[in-house]
Parts: structure tokens; C-alpha cells; sequence
């Protein structure tokens, strides 16, 4: 009876090493190997972007960027809207300019008949001169209609030099001109001092 054992042992070792063992790798290669080629393509891939990417940097070029998103074309499409309700505004100003300078010219010339001399029992109506301002003060003038020439292009402490031995008719269109545009405190405050 050993020698029937040792030759069934005999028997299974060779089966074991040429007919299981190969058997067995090649069922385990089959199970794996699509998840083994997956891994080796992943890591490929990625090599070869990190190689792409180097040699891209080095010639100092870069990727283009991507396309942008839905919520950033909003944002880009109401800043262009902005820009139309600017210029919008600006021709709107510039289409007024004509019909606000009249309605002051008549508010002045009203507000002018308010300070005349008042026969007595009438009252007078409001302060005349805070009306001339108000009205005046809501008109864009053109700047040639002003005593300073080049007024616009002058600072504040050119413009106060020159104001000295001006008319009060004068100093009262530098006033209003002021106020409807820059509003410069300086100059406004030198105006009230001559006026006064």
C-alpha cells in the first residue's frame, strides 16, 4: 500500500503543477486582466497629460480656456445692458439740454417780476432769489454763455481769481453754472462772499 500512496501523491503533484496550476492562472487572468487593462490605460493616460502638459509650459502656451458658464454669460449680458441704459441716459440729457435751459430762462424771468417792487397790501411771494437759484440751478448751460472763458478747463482756484470785480449777473451765471455741473464748494463759497 505505500507504493500505490506515493504514486497517487506523484500523481497529484503533476496534476497539480501542469493541469490545475495553469488552469487556475488562466481562469484568474480572465477574471482580472480587463481590470488590470483598465488600470494600466489609466495610468498611461495620465502620464502622457503630465508629459503634455510640462512640454506646454516650457513653450509658454497654454490650454484655451473654456466656454463660460450659463450664470456668467447673465453677469456679461446685464453689464452690456448697463452700458445701453448709460448711453441711453447720456442722449436722453443731451436731447433735454434745450428744453430745461428755457424753462429756467422763463422761471428766472418770472422769478425776476416776483422781485420787483410790490405795490403795498400785496405779499410777497417766497424769497425771489432762492427761486432764481432753484430755477436756474436745474439747467445745464452751455459753459460760452459764462463771464470765464475756458471755464471748464480751469481748477477751483483758477476760477476764484477771476471772479474778482465781476457783476452780480455775472457771478450769479458762474453760480448757477457751477452748481449744474461740478459743484465745487470752493467756488460757490467765493461767489456767496462776493455777493454778500
Amino acid at each position: 500500500m505505500g507504493d500505490s500512496e506515493s504514486g497517487t501523491d506523484g500523481i497529484d503533484r503533476v496534476l497539480r503543477l501542469l493541469v490545475y496550476g495553469p488552469v487556475g492562472l488562466a481562469c484568474y487572468l480572465k477574471d482580472t486582466a480587463p481590470t488590470f487593462l483598465d488600470l494600466f490605460v489609466t495610468r498611461g493616460k495620465r502620464e502622457i497629460d503630465d508629459a503634455r502638459r510640462a512640454v506646454e509650459e516650457r513653450l509658454g502656451r497654454s490650454r484655451p480656456e473654456p466656454a463660460p458658464s450659463a450664470p456668467q454669460r447673465v453677469v456679461d449680458g446685464l453689464g452690456s445692458l448697463g452700458k445701453a441704459a448709460a448711453q441711453a441716459r447720456s442722449r436722453a440729457a443731451a436731447m433735454a439740454g434745450p428744453v430745461v435751459s428755457a424753462a429756467a430762462t422763463a422761471a428766472a424771468s418770472a422769478a425776476s417780476t416776483i422781485a420787483a417792487p410790490r405795490p403795498a397790501g400785496i405779499p410777497s411771494v417766497g424769497n425771489p432769489e432762492t427761486a432764481v437759484h432753484g430755477a436756474a440751478a436745474a439747467t445745464h448751460g452751455a459753459a460760452t454763455d459764462l463771464p470765464i472763458p475756458g471755464y471748464d478747463g480751469l481748477s477751483a482756484s483758477q476760477v476764484i481769481e477771476r471772479l474778482e470785480g465781476m457783476s452780480r449777473g455775472a457771478l450769479e451765471r458762474v453760480r448757477v453754472y457751477e452748481l449744474a455741473h461740478r459743484a465745487r464748494r470752493t467756488i460757490l463759497a467765493s461767489i456767496d462772499q462776493l455777493t454778500d
